[in-house]
């Protein structure tokens, strides 16, 4: 699997990056997911991939770039062919593919630290299978989503996505945990650290990330002998014990950690939180808060790859896999050309552009170059018949 653009432009950038560049950028990482099924067909993976491309950069559905459009195939068989996609294939290459994009800017010989997240895209309607989706708390009108699992590390400050995975039908979260984790196992760096948020905290799933690196985590507050550590009012180093007497009982590293908010986003008092500390029981518990707080910053990826995600009312999950890919796809596209090439060295670091955001630098300038080759209508839609015949309209 190769990027000649990319590679080109990350080694021999022109002055500027055009939006005909980015544009077709974008188009040669999504046209590596493999179509198996259009090899038989009048059209090519291009056509389809620029439906998918300008439905994703402005957050609009196959339907409505298709109806706007002059030159691109009808819904239906964009669609058609949307679901001749095979699930797995096409997993295993946008994992692929945001890995090799993830290494043009990663150190292979530094050792990282790895953060998981669980993220529920909320579903409307009625899948084919009740099994196809998990429940979450009400959100946008519905209970229902497809839920993912995903992994990131932070590289000079921003989160570059290493792998996704779905959380399909009857998987626990530790399924789905063993799987992204064997994804990010490929990566040729040492893995030191997993931060995680409160998901963990069941017994199975500490073992799972256990056997990759230590994972550090929030408790949540359950048990009477944890509730009292957790009233002390001075920082501390302790233990507890979870799935006491059960198959997965673990006893972990416990940091109590006390500060004091001082009209801080306008809360006062005392703040105390609790960490499992996996592979840090020679830290200070602040130290261990501190460790955990880079997490943070994958809050903000979230709301990026939400920017570039085509909509859809299909309860088909390989397509909605297909687009969250996409979305993740062109998110790592916009950090590594941000990173690689627009940056500008200086002392202490690499200054990043301003201006070059990924809503109206990046998708907009790939949406604007679409629009002209895909013959975009204008915007104002006609009733299509006109005046009644023989009605008088004094135009005489």
């Amino acid at each position: 699997m190769e990027f000649p653009r990319l590679k080109r432009i990350l080694t021999d950038p022109d002055e500027y990056i055009s939006n005909s560049q980015l544009k077709s950028l974008s188009m040669e990482l999504l046209e590596l997911i493999p179509m198996d099924g259009i090899e038989a067909g009048a059209l090519d993976s291009e056509e389809i991939m620029e439906v998918v491309l300008r439905a994703a950069v402005d957050t609009t559905s196959v339907n409505g770039v298709t109806t706007h459009t002059e030159d691109t195939p009808n819904r239906e068989t964009v669609m058609d062919w949307l679901h001749t996609l095979d699930k797995k294939p096409m997993l295993d290459a946008v994992n692929d593919i945001l890995a090799l994009v993830a290494m043009t800017v990663l150190d292979r010989d530094r050792s990282r630290t790895i953060c998981l997240d669980f993220m529920d895209n909320p579903f409307h309607g009625h899948p084919d299978d009740e099994d196809e989706f998990r429940r979450m708390q009400a959100r946008d009108g519905t209970t229902k989503c497809h839920r993912y699992c995903t992994a990131f590390v932070i590289a000079q400050g921003k989160p570059l996505t290493l792998a996704v995975e779905p959380v399909d039908g009857e998987d626990s979260k530790a399924d789905a945990v063993e799987r992204v984790l064997a994804c990010v196992k490929k990566y040729p760096f040492e893995i030191d650290q997993i931060l995680m948020d409160r998901d963990p905290f069941v017994g199975e799933l500490i073992g799972v990330l256990r056997e990759t690196a230590p994972p550090v985590f929030p408790v949540i507050t359950r048990k009477d002998s944890l509730r009292e550590k957790l009233s002390k009012t001075a920082s501390h180093m302790t233990e507890e014990t979870i799935c006491e007497g059960k198959e997965h009982e673990q006893t972990y590293p416990l940091a109590v950690n006390v500060t004091y908010q001082n009209g801080d986003r306008g809360k006062s008092g005392v703040k105390t939180t609790g960490y499992a500390a996996y592979g840090l029981e020679d830290r200070t518990p602040a130290q261990v808060a501190t460790v955990y707080d880079k997490r943070s910053r994958i809050e903000k990826s979230y709301e990026k790859f939400r920017e570039a995600r085509a909509l859809t009312t299909t309860p088909s999950t390989t397509i909605r896999l297909f687009y969250v890919g996409v979305g993740f796809l062109l998110e790592q596209l916009w950090l590594v050309l941000q990173w690689a090439v627009l940056a500008r060295p200086q002392r202490g670091g690499r200054a990043l552009p301003e201006t070059f955001t990924f809503g109206d630098a990046f998708l907009h300038g790939v949406e604007r170059v679409l629009d002209d080759e895909l013959g975009w209508k204008e915007k104002h839609q006609t009733n299509g018949e006109g005046l009644p015949p023989g009605y008088d309209h004094g135009l005489g």
